[in-house]
């Protein structure tokens, strides 16, 4: 799993939760959580290049 500056510290558990919440979310709320982010402010941490 890749993650971000924000998120390579949050447990597993609440990382599943975000992840549920967005599959229930529709386009339009998922667009604007997208939206939300900076990409240039996340700086990605993990092994995997960014997808």
């Amino acid at each position: 799993m890749v993650k971000s500056e924000a998120t390579k510290d949050m447990p597993h558990l609440e990382l599943i939760g975000i992840q549920e919440n967005l599959n229930d979310a529709d386009y339009t709320e998922i667009e604007r959580f997208r939206e939300s982010f900076d990409p240039d402010d996340m700086g990605f941490f993990g092994g995997r290049e960014g997808i």
